[in-house]
């Protein structure tokens, strides 16, 4: 991953690997983001490893740095509860 900062253009991610990242940003375990999303947490780390390929991330702090350059995910955004039902 680069070191300059601002918004990159954001790599073909699907809807769910996106909100597997995002969910990750959250802080989410990947049994909860399993749970939550009804899937396997084999699942999870499937689409997590497919998150690292794309992004070059090789750590969880790299795929957060890499969802905020991206947009995926805003750091700014207000603390409210997000509608995960």
């Amino acid at each position: 991953m680069s070191a300059h900062a601002g918004t990159v253009p954001s790599p073909d991610f699907s809807p769910r690997e996106r909100e597997v990242l995002a969910s990750l940003c959250d802080g989410e375990t990947y049994p909860s983001i399993a749970r939550r999303l009804g899937i396997s947490r084999h699942t999870v780390d499937t689409y997590v490893r497919r998150l690292r390929s794309k992004t070059g991330a090789v750590s969880r702090s790299q795929l957060v740095v890499a969802a905020v350059r991206c947009g995926v995910f805003d750091v700014h955004a207000p603390d409210a509860p997000a509608d995960r039902n």
